[in-house]
């Protein structure tokens, strides 16, 4: 079973999602503006940030930081929202994605710039645009202007340099042509390092953050609550632990996780979890 992904409040993330069977989910102008408009909108609802974007026939790619909402409320979301618009405009049923999207926590600020270069460059790769700056829908030209309603660009630019005379003018070095960069490696650049070192210095942490959530919102009291945390074998419990265990082990949690964070061994879990009630 997929682990969830690891989502915490201003997490950073590089998304893409691509059509069903890679078809087009983007047939005119006025659908990748359909889009965008949509994508500003949910922004001033969840409160995220968005820092870069292009928008392809049959993909897109986002790169935006989270706040308090996590990521799959903001991708079910605006997913959802955009393909009722696209089944409705262009009169068909069915769907729109292929599968989950793709999100790649990011680990720094070199793999920060690594990917807003790489989702400026899509229609280079794609031989649409010999450079960035000549393709419409994609976040380049945000930079370039130092002007955009949707995108946050004072981050980056700020990062760059606080005089933003200079922050510009590093922002198109940056984006250079003959700056080319191994876009194969890119995928794993700080990935798999970052979602370690997080694990390490975090993950448990935050796992059972996350599982006692799963485990208040079985409804159980707090003095109970209380109880099943510090291992209580009291039977009134059996209610709710059968709960939490039946649902974070839908979610993906092993059963040394779902045992360590309520004082029980995994052994137990697993006759919870195949206990009928």
């Amino acid at each position: 079973m997929e682990r969830k992904r690891i989502e915490y409040p201003g997490a950073f993330y590089h998304v893409i999602q691509r059509g069903n069977n890679r078809e087009k989910i983007f047939f005119r102008d006025a659908d990748k503006n359909r889009y965008i408009n949509g994508l500003g909108e949910l922004k001033n609802k969840f409160s995220f940030k968005l820092f870069g974007y292009v928008l392809m026939d049959n993909h897109y790619h986002l790169l935006l930081q989270t706040g308090k909402e996590p990521l799959h409320k903001i991708m079910f979301r605006q997913n959802m929202l955009y393909s009722r618009y696209f089944n409705k405009a262009h009169n068909r049923s069915g769907h729109l994605y292929s599968d989950r999207y793709r999100a790649s926590l990011i680990q720094d600020e070199g793999y920060l710039f690594a990917v807003l270069r790489y989702i400026h460059f899509n229609p280079v790769r794609a031989g649409i645009t010999k450079t960035p700056i000549e393709y419409y829908w994609s976040s380049d030209n945000c930079y370039r202007q130092n002007r955009c309603v949707v995108v946050d660009i004072d981050f980056i630019l700020n990062i760059l340099s606080l005089d933003r005379k200079k922050a510009i003018k590093e922002y198109f070095r940056l984006m250079k042509i003959e700056d080319e960069i191994n876009y194969d490696l890119l995928k794993f650049i700080g990935e798999e390092s970052f979602k370690e070192s997080f694990k390490e210095n975090n993950g448990k942490q935050k796992i059972c953050e996350l599982l006692d959530i799963i485990l208040k919102n079985t409804g159980v009291k707090d003095d109970d609550f209380l109880l099943i945390k510090g291992g209580s074998r009291k039977r009134s419990l059996f209610p709710w632990k059968k709960a939490y265990i039946t649902e974070a082990a839908k979610e993906g949690y092993t059963y040394k996780e779902i045992g360590e964070n309520i004082g029980i061994s995994s052994a137990a879990v697993a006759r919870y979890n195949n206990t009928v009630y």
